[in-house]
């Protein structure tokens, strides 16, 4: 039944879209001496995007064939449909798995290509990975679970646009969850509990690197693990040591250089500072961190050259990602045994210590290497650097117990259970030592990364606020979100007002209305039953 869903869509979509709209007069052309610098490497890959006389990058519809066929060539690999983009196309995930299910003592991978649909290198990548697995490189299968979402923005990738149909940053929408290009992708993380998420992107070439510092991007790929705050210590260490330094040094035995992920404002070229990946928790590598998870983002050199230097693009994804996965499978339960330490620990520390509210990049200075436009020769520089380790604690907050809310914010409810948050509802009215907050400034502003402002639909409510301890009788019918789970540091993102990424910045909880409140005492259990 499912492989005549997937051949059906494909008929369909087959007939309405062949090609993704790329407009090959809007490409950067290098100079020679620049295109020299990066050759292609002697692989060969067989998915669509690399058939012969191919100008443009693969289709919706060509990528939901090759998996199905894939299908046809190995028991190993199933296709399950998680749901539908704005625009109506499928949103696929590969299943790779030794005995065709997925296996409860083995690590599990989740890859996640082309959030951002102009960044075709990490979808094509994700195919050539998907075809790996299903046959040469089938006996990891044996020692990891590895699923792969080739596409996690179908309409971006069709229009060759960078966000969804709806002018949203998909990227940006993991803790908020606006869109349903990001719901079905937390509803699959959810349920199947990755152990690592790796999310394949590719970086801008020139633009504002040539108006800022006279020289295009050298780096083939730039890595940067979770970086955000209430980040679980030894999650964020493992991934460090074991996984990142491991990409650099596999990327560069393959003659291939790389550096710590970094970008730069579009909006000023007087503003020069370069700054890491951001350190809000809206991204799939952040909120992938906090669930707990090893969480990696890769990004290859490629936005703005069209299918320049596309097979490397791919080849250098590919690298990367085979790296992460054989150091999982070789990990094995070790790595399992780490992130279930870090769930117990996020458990443990309900109603203690303090926990990071907002947090940004730290100031510092950094040597980058850009390639002269014109002549290729590396081009050295000094830049005023954002690092995103250690971060800068701007707001900290005694951790609470958890948090109270009113049974009628359906739209905060609604995306905490997305995300897999369990609740509870008070059934007899009990006094609760409580906080309240009371908000002592307020405005309006946008969500901002180190690009600048965020793609979204709204302008953000930022406000400040105080807390004030109390002593409250709470009502039947008010859900209780207690921190004693492991999804504790993605609660307190959602529901600390103070901060950017907040539900109340983005106008998905009303703080006067919801009574939120922040529990200081733990509840009795007998106060209250579970939803269900």
């Amino acid at each position: 039944m499912l492989r005549h869903m997937v051949v059906m869509l494909t008929l369909v979509l087959h007939a309405s879209a062949v090609h993704a709209q790329f407009d090959p007069t809007k490409v950067m052309r290098e100079a020679g001496p620049v295109a020299q610098r990066f050759p292609d490497p002697a692989v060969h890959f067989s998915t669509p995007g690399f058939r012969p006389g191919r100008e443009d990058f693969t289709s919706h519809a060509e990528a939901l064939a090759f998996l199905e066929a894939l299908t046809h060539e190995s028991p190993r690999v199933k296709i399950e449909i998680l749901g539908s983009s704005q625009g109506g196309l499928s949103l696929p995930m590969v299943l790779l798995t030794d005995s065709g299910e997925i296996n409860a003592r083995l690590p599990t991978v989740l890859i996640i290509g082309q959030q951002h649909g102009n960044e075709p290198a990490g979808g094509e990548a994700a195919l050539v990975l998907a075809q790996q697995l299903a046959n040469a490189q089938a006996g990891l299968l044996a020692r990891v679970n590895v699923l792969i979402i080739p596409r996690g923005n179908p309409d971006g990738a069709e229009s060759f646009k960078r966000t969804t149909a709806s002018g949203i940053d998909v990227n940006r929408d993991h803790l908020l969850l606006n869109t349903p290009e990001s719901r079905t992708i937390a509803l699959a993380v959810h349920r199947y509990k990755p152990h690592l998420m790796l999310d394949l992107h590719e970086f801008t070439v020139g633009g504002r690197w040539v108006e800022k510092f006279g020289g295009v991007m050298k780096y083939d790929a730039l890595v940067q693990a979770a970086t955000v705050g209430n980040l679980d210590p030894q999650i964020a260490i493992h991934a460090q040591r074991h996984y990142v330094q491991r990409i650099h040094v596999g990327l560069g035995s393959n003659g291939l250089t790389s550096f710590a992920y970094h970008t730069t404002g579009a909006a000023d070229p007087a503003d020069k500072i370069v700054s890491m990946g951001g350190v809000q928790p809206d991204t799939g590598r952040n909120v992938g961190g906090l669930r707990p998870a090893i969480s990696l983002l890769i990004e290859a050199r490629g936005v703005g050259i069209g299918r320049q230097h596309f097979l490397r693009r791919v080849y250098t994804h590919v690298l990367a990602a085979n790296t992460v996965i054989e150091t999982a499978a070789a990990e094995g339960a070790e790595l399992i045994r780490l992130t279930r330490e870090a769930e117990q620990r996020a458990r443990r520390g309900a109603c203690q210590g303090d926990m990071v509210v907002e947090a940004r990049l730290t100031p510092a200075r950094e040597r980058l290497t850009f390639l002269d436009v014109a002549t290729g020769r590396d081009l050295p520089t000094e830049v005023e650097w954002r690092a995103a380790s250690p971060l800068s604690v701007v707001t900290w907050r005694a951790r609470p117990c958890g948090y109270l809310i009113a049974s009628n914010e359906i739209p905060a409810i609604e995306r905490l259970t997305l995300l897999g948050v369990k609740m509870y509802k008070v059934v007899k009215a009990a006094h609760w030592q409580v906080e309240r907050y009371a908000i002592t400034r307020e405005g309006l502003g946008q969500r901002e990364d180190a690009r600048g402002a965020i793609a979204d639909d709204h302008a953000v409510r930022k406000v400040e606020v105080r807390t004030e301890l109390a002593d409250e009788v709470i009502a039947p019918g008010t859900l209780y979100v207690p921190l004693s789970q492991p999804l504790s540091p993605l609660i307190t993102a959602a529901l600390e007002p103070d901060s950017q990424s907040s539900f109340l910045a983005n106008r998905l909880l009303d703080l006067e209305a919801s009574r939120l409140r922040r529990v200081m005492r733990m509840p009795w259990a007998a106060t209250m039953s579970p939803l269900p």
